[in-house]
């Protein structure tokens, strides 16, 4: 080991005086000018190896030295000040272990004098040049240096890198949100009452063949195709039958309770689109008076005929899109007769905004009328006085129509388009607004709390009855408090806002699902035409992969909902260790 001069460590311990540089400014390690030091002439200089350790600081006449909390190699930033004299202690203006950037200049510039930070009228005023007037004003002009409320850091453009430990989120280094986060969550907040559904993570795909309907008569065959899938007209895309989502307003909202042949217990609600969800009208198949109406009218006494499907009276019923959805059944398998507790909830939100998301198909057998059928998502939410609450519904469909490919007409994709368990995705767009400043502002957390309406059959996630948390610097930004272990939480396309850039963006992620379909036999026994054979299937198979015709021999699928809000507060007041940036 080197060992050092007795000079040396004379000047380290400022034992004895330091011959002072009139055009230099002088940062100490200790207060009262002691310890290890580092001198500065004109320029900005990241302080790299002495950063975090200055505590005293000695600026000649003449000179400013502006100090900053944060530093990249190019710009300093976070709170700061602006000297002019000598300073002794760091730490009143909270910089003590804590400056990373100086900027050291002289204090005129021409016929311009620099005037430091101010406070006047209890509004801040940054330093700044002002032009040298005739009778110049003392230096320094005003006699207390004021810290400069936190400058934003520059922007990093990588996505944000987040860790997750248990039911905790960290954001480990805080980037832009991404192009596509920032898509999502304009959507969600401008155009579906902040709520992106299922498709959050990209199109769910359905089957493409249509649904026959049980006709529950004699007379009347049960394999007549009524429902079929939509797609947009000019959709040359690999998947063009897919959910879909519709945000308009609440026409009304009623339920069916028809008995013998078509028998039909669905809640129906009607809604009048919004102009971008106008196309689930204008790009579905055209109104018309169908062969398979036709037959309804002739076999079945059914009040349809041509008129209902293109007069001017009518022309308004089709200036909406028809959800419909079954909501549960009796344990013996029979629809609930009476109103639908789900038909209360939505008829509540007549003349008001909704969002449901399902198949968009149209219905041969009432003028192939658009519909979202089944529906197995239904949101909306409303400002509250302390926040925001949103009603959320998922749905598995209790027709039973909708469950097997035996169902499906030949020739085309089958795939089931509410087998269960339907998920339940709903990505709530959340904003959090940074702090502007370290010293003055506190921080809240905003909080999500789950409050159950309604439900059955719901799937349970084990150990998910906790808090979880999305964490920045170690202060908690958002929190999910579901009181249940119905669901799964993650926090997603979290960052920066590109637009504002004192806003953090993301969404909340929470999945639950319905419904429940079970495997019930490995072999069953079935009559071939002119002798039994036995056909099996391995435990743990899935649907798919039971013959068609008898899918539901090996499996049992049974229907489920889950009707809950989730109300957004801020709650909490803290000291924040933020650096806003920009």
């Amino acid at each position: 080991m080197r060992k050092l001069s007795i000079v040396s460590l004379l000047l380290a311990t400022s034992l004895i005086p330091v011959a002072v540089n009139a055009q230099k400014v002088y940062l100490y390690e200790h207060a009262n000018y002691t310890g290890q030091l580092r001198e500065f002439g004109p320029g900005i200089y990241p302080l790299n190896n002495f950063n975090d350790i200055a505590s005293s600081i000695k600026v000649p006449a003449g000179m400013v030295a502006v100090l900053y909390e944060h530093a990249t190699p190019a710009m300093g930033y976070g709170i700061w000040v602006d000297l002019l004299e000598d300073r002794p202690d760091l730490s009143v203006f909270g910089l003590n272990d804590k400056a990373s950037f100086i900027n050291v200049f002289f204090s005129t510039k021409g016929i311009y004098q620099y005037a430091r930070n101010a406070m006047v009228n209890g509004q801040f005023i940054a330093g700044h040049w002002e032009r040298q007037r005739a009778n110049p004003k003392p230096v320094p002009a005003n006699p207390e240096a004021v810290v400069g409320p936190a400058i934003a850091g520059p922007i990093n453009n990588s996505p944000s890198t987040m860790a997750v430990n248990g039911a905790a989120t960290t954001i480990t280094s805080l980037g832009v949100q991404s192009f596509e986060g920032k898509s999502l969550w304009e959507t969600a907040m401008n155009d579906q009452l902040g709520i992106i559904g299922n498709d959050f993570r990209g199109v769910e795909e359905i089957g493409s063949a249509a649904f026959e309907r049980e006709s529950h008569n004699t007379f009347i065959p049960d394999n007549l195709n009524f429902w079929y899938p939509q797609r947009l007209k000019n959709d040359h895309r690999s998947v063009v039958f897919f959910k879909r989502t519709l945000a308009g307003k609440v026409q009304q909202s009623r339920q069916v309770n028809i008995a013998g042949t078509y028998q039909d217990y669905d809640v129906n609600i009607d809604v009048v689109p919004d102009p971008k969800y106008r196309y689930l009208i204008d790009e579905g198949h055209p109104r018309e008076y169908t062969a398979l109406m036709s037959s309804q009218w002739t076999l079945s006494a059914h009040t349809s005929g041509q008129s209902t499907c293109d007069d001017e009276h009518s022309r308004s019923f089709f200036e909406r899109v028809e959800a419909e959805v079954a909501e549960d059944y009796w344990p013996q398998g029979d629809h609930t007769f009476g109103r639908a507790y789900l038909t209360d909830l939505t008829l509540a939100r007549a003349g008001k905004n909704i969002c449901i998301y399902g198949p968009w198909i149209y219905d041969a057998g009432h003028c192939c009328q658009p519909e979202i059928h089944p529906a197995e998502q239904i949101w909306w939410s409303e400002p509250q006085a302390s926040g925001k609450k949103y009603n959320l519904n998922v749905i598995c469909d209790a027709s039973r129509r909708f469950l097997w490919r035996k169902n499906m007409d030949d020739g085309t994709k089958l795939k089931p388009w509410a087998e269960p368990p339907i998920k339940g995705l709903f990505a709530i767009a959340f904003e959090y607004t940074l702090p502007k400043t370290d010293l003055l502002a506190g921080y809240s957390t905003k909080q999500f709390e789950v409050s159950n309406i309604r439900d059955h059959i719901v799937k349970e996630f084990p150990d998910a009855d906790k808090t979880y948390s999305l964490i920045y610097q170690d202060k908690t930004l958002v929190t999910f408090i579901p009181h249940n272990n119905a669901f799964k939480v993650s926090f997603e396309h979290v960052g920066i806002s590109p637009d504002d850039p004192g806003k953090i963006r993301g969404f909340l992620v929470i999945e639950t699902a319905v419904g429940m379909t079970t495997q019930i036999a490995t072999a069953v026994q079935v009559y071939t035409g002119n002798s039994f054979q036995v056909i099996k299937l391995p435990a743990n198979s899935t649907p798919a992969q039971a013959p068609q015709l008898y899918e539901d021999k090996f499996f049992k699928k049974d229907a489920g909902f889950y009707y809950f809000s989730v109300t957004e507060t801020s709650v909490g007041k803290n000291q924040p260790v933020f650096e806003r940036r920009q």
